[in-house]
């Protein structure tokens, strides 16, 4: 089972603090907490570090692909899930691994990351 000791502090730390001057939407902020809340069931580190990981994740997304998350709205449900897809599992997936102490501990980064996106697919993705 994962815990906060899972992770090397020092990153955890630097997230939680990138989370601190992120400005957002307020629909934004929704899906993120919902997205947290996901997350935490398998990843017990503070709602504030894993929301500075994930939005570390949409920035990096948006450098990559030249082009603002606000603009997923204007798309099909499909490519909008693929863009989420994207974002989870070569964003966010990665830098947790990075940041796990012990690699045993990378199915439940798997599971978190599936189930957010699952979650996604049901919730967000259609509206």
């Amino acid at each position: 089972m994962l815990n906060r000791k899972s992770f090397q502090d020092k990153p955890i730390n630097e997230a939680e603090e990138y989370f601190r001057n992120v400005h957002m939407t307020q629909e934004q902020h929704s899906i993120f907490l919902s997205f947290v809340k996901i997350f935490e069931k398998y990843i017990p580190l503070s709602d504030i570090a894993v929301k500075g990981i994930g939005w570390k994740a949409v920035k990096e997304w948006q450098l990559a692909h030249k082009r603002d998350l606000l603009g997923l709205i204007n798309e099909t449900p499909e490519e909008r899930i693929k863009s989420i897809a994207e974002i989870l599992r070569n964003f966010v997936k990665p830098d947790l691994l990075e940041k796990l102490v012990d690699q045993k501990d990378k199915p439940l980064v798997d599971k978190a990351v599936e189930d957010t996106l699952d979650f996604y697919k049901k919730e967000y993705a259609y509206r």
